[in-house]
């Protein structure tokens, strides 16, 4: 397993619910979100802009929004259009931890919206948006992702077996 780059904690809200939110980012990127809600524990884990993923993610964390330089450096374009990140580690880890963030502000924002079908919003939201061309369209994608992986906020069913010819 790869070593931790920052482990923190923050606030988030679920379904108006506060939660602690424990984030913990690998040498790699990738970033866990642990939190329990309703007494059941979940785990969101972000790989999309871990290694190669990094620079993508970047360039939409910096087109959508003037960022502060000094929590976030910076971010050039050449004449030719080739992009330069001006960041350090932990600069890198904060942009990270803001999108963490952006994730779980958005899976609140589902499950307000749609309460009791959040994992099916989120499996047809998937099928139906598939372009990344946005940081919006981004981490709408990996909190639907992350509340697909989990089964989050499922029913709790236990279901029959039904067959043809059952009957």
């Amino acid at each position: 397993m790869d070593a931790s780059l920052s482990t923190t904690t923050f606030k988030s809200r679920i379904t108006g619910t506060s939660v602690n939110v424990s984030l913990t980012i690998r040498n790699t990127y990738e970033a866990t979100m642990e939190f329990t809600l309703f007494g059941a524990a979940y785990t969101f884990t972000v790989t999309r802009w871990s290694r190669k993923g990094l620079s993508s993610f970047l360039l939409l964390f910096f087109a959508y929004k003037c960022r502060e330089a000094a929590d976030f450096g910076s971010l050039t374009v050449d004449d030719n259009g080739v992009p330069t990140f001006n960041m350090t580690t932990a600069q890198k880890v904060n942009a990270v931890i803001q999108g963490a963030k952006d994730v779980m502000a958005c899976v609140d924002e589902i499950g307000t919206r749609h309460q009791r079908s959040v994992l099916d919003y989120a499996v047809w939201y998937r099928e139906k948006h598939t372009c990344w061309d946005t940081y919006e369209n981004y981490i709408t994608m990996l909190a639907c992702n992350c509340i697909v992986h989990t089964d989050f906020l499922a029913p709790g069913v236990t279901w029959e077996l039904v067959t043809f010819g059952m009957a």
